[in-house]
């Protein structure tokens, strides 16, 4: 057994969050007849998966949601949070390659193409998504995302990338969201999302379209393919919708 301070000390979290997390339920520790909290080897391990969960970007409240679906059994949370990292690493060593490369060109030792410069950058791969989509969509649909995408990163960051590149040079061209070339745009972004993620409906496709442009990390994310790209895929996929549900 282990006192609230040995606790703060060997998990990095101060007396004060251990005291929260008491008071919410999240963490419920024993507690002697003086007021005294001591921890449990269990306690502890229920801690580290906690931690994980925020390193993650999820809120207390989901946090204990998700605990809640699976109080005894914390394998499930692990892999989970193996996977989510992996995928995060994965990310970080292809945004690292691309900032290297990057580097090279502005020193005149090498020149790239344009689907060099965005390699590594797409709007699903980022953890700090998960949150957001795990309230949106539920945890069952992540997971299935996450289990298409594995071994197939890459295939998914260019068939998003090429959308967003085609739909930025549309833009330039002067093309309303409209047109035909953009709804087929539409079409190959909702086969992707339906390939690369989740049995996504034409409504649920909306959504997502409205979240481009009222997400801030969506929008500044799109919209380094070309300003005003996140309101202009909205508008496109706007329609889509609007077409596909008459």
């Amino acid at each position: 057994m282990y006192h609230i301070k040995e606790a703060a000390q060997l998990s990095g979290v101060s007396v004060k969050t251990l005291h929260h997390y008491d008071k919410i339920g999240l963490l419920v520790p024993l507690k002697s007849e003086n007021g005294y909290r001591t921890y449990s080897q269990e306690d502890l391990e229920r801690l580290q998966v906690i931690l994980y969960y925020k390193y993650l970007g999820f809120s207390l409240e989901k946090i204990a949601e998700l605990l809640k679906e699976e109080r005894t059994d914390l394998l499930p949370h692990l892999t989970r949070q193996l996977d989510y990292l992996t995928r995060e690493r994965q990310h970080l060593d292809t945004l690292i390659s691309t900032l290297q490369k990057t580097i090279q060109e502005q020193k005149g030792e090498r020149k790239m193409t344009i689907e060099e410069k965005f390699t590594g950058f797409s709007y699903q791969d980022h953890q700090k998504y998960h949150q957001e989509a795990v309230e949106k969509y539920g945890q069952e649909v992540m997971d299935q995302a996450i289990e298409r995408q594995k071994g197939h990163e890459d295939e998914a960051t260019a068939a998003f990338n090429q959308v967003f590149r085609t739909l930025a040079q549309n833009l330039q061209a002067g093309l309303p969201a409209t047109a035909t070339e953009n709804q087929e745009q539409a079409a190959k972004l909702l086969e992707a999302i339906r390939t690369y993620g989740f049995d996504c409906s034409v409504e649920v496709f909306g959504h997502i379209g409205k979240g481009y442009v009222y997400n801030p990390e969506f929008k500044e994310n799109i919209d380094k393919f070309g300003p005003g790209t996140a309101q202009y895929t909205s508008d496109v996929i706007a329609h889509y919708v609007q077409t596909q549900t008459k």
